[in-house]
């Protein structure tokens, strides 16, 4: 679908007194009412009265005069310094209730066309890249912005990883999701360099390093939330045994409850897991 460039070249020159049409605004994927929308970016007619136009149906909405509390409001400049109201919602044309439909960011408009007008002014899309439009984490019209509250938020779409702060262990009772990520960022950090942005110590190089440490911290951890101390996957030593045979070590706490199985279980001798700088750790015991 090419609504992408139709809605935000057009958009990008809105206050161009001729608008360029690209001929990409041929589409025949579109429903009936998106190509409407289209049409009236095509067509430019916007009101020459601005929002006082539009105020005069939409004033009594507490939702609609937020906006005026919030950075998209400010009169001398962005949005509502040029178009006003229809500098992101199209032009008015000739609509007055329901005869004529106006861009409201719902579900009328594809998510490549709602992004579009967005992307006019703001080149950040989510990453990773799901079919997403902007307005589902953001509403211009709050006065505090739904991103300011990332974790309820990003909770809409990743209840798994939110439902772990109930846990025994968890991150999220301190740290909020953007702590960690940064839902706009093209080139995330990587899972350990994200974790070494607290867990510095844990950060090698060390004379006799653990392989699994090193490749990706959630080989044995699971950031969000565990049922496990330490937010471990599972318990040792069946997290041990999960890469190590235990033909050398008879640690199974089924069996019998020894050295092998007890108290910190395989780290009751491997206390340096994570890495040692002993001449004889090698086996993670110094």
């Amino acid at each position: 679908m090419r609504i992408l460039q139709k809605i935000g070249l057009l958009t990008a020159f809105i206050a161009a007194t001729v608008l360029s049409v690209p001929s990409a605004l041929a589409n025949d994927t579109a429903t009936p009412l998106e190509q409407q929308l289209v049409n009236k970016f095509t067509e430019a007619n916007y009101s020459k009265k601005g929002a006082d136009t539009c105020l005069m149906c939409h004033k009594k909405s507490p939702s609609v005069m937020a906006i005026f509390n919030t950075p998209h409001g400010n009169t001398d400049k962005g949005p509502m310094a040029g178009l006003q109201c229809e500098a992101c919602h199209g032009p008015q044309g000739k609509h007055k209730g329901n005869n004529e439909p106006m861009l409201t960011f719902g579900d009328e408009f594809s998510v490549e066309g709602r992004n579009s007008v967005c992307e006019s002014c703001h080149s950040q899309e989510h990453t990773p890249f799901h079919d997403q439009a902007c307005s589902d984490c953001h509403n211009i019209h709050q006065a505090e912005l739904v991103a300011e509250q990332p974790q309820a938020q990003c909770a809409n779409c990743h209840s798994q990883q939110d439902s772990a702060q109930f846990k025994r262990s968890t991150h999220l009772g301190t740290l909020t999701c953007s702590d960690c990520h940064n839902p706009h960022e093209e080139a995330p950090l990587s899972i350990n360099d994200t974790c070494y942005s607290c867990h510095a110590e844990k950060r090698g190089p060390a004379l006799w390093e653990h392989s699994p440490v090193t490749e990706d911290c959630t080989t044995c951890h699971n950031p969000h939330g565990s049922v496990n101390d330490n937010l471990l996957n599972s318990r040792a030593p069946q997290l041990c045994q999960s890469c190590h045979n235990q033909a050398g070590h008879p640690g199974d706490v089924h069996n019998s409850l020894n050295g092998f199985t007890q108290g910190q279980s395989c780290m009751n001798c491997h206390s340096k897991i994570h890495g040692s700088n002993h001449p004889s750790g090698h086996l993670f015991e110094k």
